[in-house]
């Protein structure tokens, strides 16, 4: 539910939300956990249902854990001079100073609070004068301030945040990212941990950076840490803080990353190398919100949102004995995050194409070849960088923009990239988008220079041969991926190419999938036939079966060892 701040001299505004807008909560400046509606002080004239001044604000934001949702603010202030603002009247009316109160409160806002959304109720233009030039801030304009005119610009003010704060990122079509961004909805306004599982590359810290984060709605900054990058012996350090003399070469008192994040996110990527006894440690500093630094007895509050991710199988760690089932728990499993590879986004894939590609041409590693390129080719009309457009098919001049790039990809370009296994995910994607641009650029550059009569269209063909030399150069080949998913399935990927029958089909994927199952146990026949027909089952089932399929044990060991 989301919550909103009001702040009006009077209170009329607030009772008149109370009584018509009961899908909001509100931000009070009363410790009382029950909402106004309920409370029994509400008909005795209570003075904290809302702010009444810019400093009664500041309370009950100073008071809350987290920003509100949107503030609710009015123009005119009938209030005594000391609670006026801006402090410095000098050469200011005091009548002045109460007719535009509003718009001294809100000044202030928008510098503290800079992401925090406003919805201004005013009058007329004339009375307004000149307004705020900013997307966060909206007019509610009425002579009188009826309930639903509020709701619906409170609804829209909202909307556009949510938009906003969701970062850019494409969702597109499929059904694990929709279940993703269903799942983001609830779990970012929640104070519990966050736990993101996904493959390398799939963008688990990007996600925890541009959508968890700013939609938590925590006042404290963000903390990225990567714990594969961190040395062992460094690790409760880095985590926990410490003071100077507790260890060699630790010359001055250090804040953890605990501390570092308290009141905002903490991002701990890469949670499966912590060993068991960190684990433990990190575990406590959950349960009790506070952190003792190395060497020291004082407690320092240490209570930040925590995201935690990992493209390893914790439940598999678990059932190892290398990852402890409490701080399992305590990560809410129950309600984690998979962001899904982009091998399960095909669907989707033209347009992520067409998205990297726009990202990247904004990109300042691009700017100075861009820059470059604009120079000694200048587009006919004036270049405007958010109209470049993606096109896939042949390079056609009435598809060019005149005022922008035009990059084109064939169609035979876009089957080869969909039918390409992306091991690095949106990683690997991003490289070879940013690659064949630079290559594109540069090849053009470096062309001799033919005279022009006119301007022409800045049109980028991204050529077949290039895709194809990426892709040889950014997948190597190797194993099958085999993989094992949160419910216990085997996922296994395989290629398929063409025969002259079903069964010539269907022997190629069995083979690919004995030989990912091979990797996967190690060798083991009797896992391998354990996991195919259940506890028991005789090896000698699955060896004969090999041999059918031309797979000789020697040679597989071999290759594995």
């Amino acid at each position: 539910m989301p919550r909103l701040l009001v702040i009006d001299d009077r209170d009329q505004t607030i009772e008149m939300c109370h009584r018509h807008l009961p899908q909001f909560d509100y931000v009070t400046r009363c410790d009382r956990p029950h909402p106004c509606q309920v409370c029994d002080e509400r008909d005795k004239g209570c003075p904290l249902k809302c702010a009444h001044d810019y400093f009664e604000a500041a309370q009950a934001l100073g008071r809350e854990g987290a920003l509100p949702d949107l503030v609710v603010l009015d123009l005119h202030f009938a209030l005594p001079e000391e609670k006026l603002l801006p402090k410095e009247k000098e050469g200011l009316e005091l009548e002045q100073a109460r007719r535009k109160q509003g718009l001294y409160i809100l000044e202030k806002l928008r510098k503290d609070h800079p992401k925090l959304p406003v919805v201004m109720l005013t009058t007329t233009d004339a009375d307004m004068g000149e307004r705020p030039q900013d997307p966060l801030v909206h007019f509610c304009e009425n002579e009188v301030v009826d309930s639903r005119t509020l709701a619906a610009e409170i609804s829209r003010a909202l909307t556009l945040q949510h938009e906003a704060q969701e970062g850019p990122v494409f969702w597109g079509r499929s059904p694990a990212m929709a279940d993703l961004r269903r799942q983001l909805a609830v779990l970012s306004r929640s104070p519990l941990p966050v736990l993101i599982e996904g493959e390398t590359g799939t963008g688990k810290s990007f996600f925890a950076e541009h959508v968890l984060h700013p939609r938590s709605g925590a006042k404290g900054p963000l903390v990225v840490t990567d714990l594969s990058t961190v040395p062992s012996t460094l690790m409760p350090a880095h985590l926990f803080g410490s003071r100077r003399g507790s260890y060699t070469g630790a010359v001055e008192d250090h804040a953890g990353v605990f501390e570092q994040a308290h009141g905002g996110t903490l991002f701990l990527d890469e949670i499966a190398n912590l060993d068991l006894e960190l684990q433990r440690q990190l575990l406590l500093v959950l349960e009790r919100g506070t952190v003792t630094r190395l060497g020291d007895s004082r407690p320092r509050p240490a209570a930040p949102k925590l995201v935690a991710a990992t493209n390893l199988d914790l439940e598999q760690l678990l059932r190892e004995g290398r990852f402890r089932p409490d701080l399992y728990m305590r990560l809410n499993p129950s309600t984690r995050l998979r962001i899904p590879p982009l091998r399960e986004r095909r669907q989707d894939l033209s347009e992520l194409v067409r998205f990297a590609v726009l990202d990247a041409l904004r990109s300042e590693q691009l700017r100075p070849l861009a820059r470059a390129y604009l120079a000694r080719f200048p587009t006919p009309e004036d270049f405007l960088e958010e109209n470049c457009i993606v096109a896939f098919g042949k390079p056609q001049a009435r598809s060019a923009r005149r005022d922008a790039f035009s990059v084109f990809l064939s169609q035979s370009a876009l089957a080869r990239l969909a039918a390409h296994p992306w091991r690095g995910n949106h990683r690997e994607l991003k490289l070879l988008v940013t690659n064949s641009l630079v290559f594109t650029l540069v090849q053009q550059l470096d062309a001799p220079e033919r005279p022009r009569s006119e301007r022409a269209p800045a049109v980028l063909a991204i050529s077949d041969h290039l895709i194809d030399q990426l892709l040889g150069k950014t997948h190597a080949p190797g194993p099958v991926l085999c993989s094992k998913g949160a419910g216990g399935e085997r996922r296994v990927e395989v290629s398929l190419k063409p025969a002259q029958s079903f069964a010539e089909i269907s022997a190629d994927v069995e083979r690919q999938y004995l030989m990912a199952l091979f990797h996967a146990h190690e060798g083991d026949l009797d896992g391998i036939a354990a996991e195919l027909f259940g506890p028991g089952a005789n090896r000698r089932k699955v060896h004969l079966r090999m041999n059918q399929l031309g797979l000789r044990l020697r040679a597989l060991r071999g290759e594995t060892a």
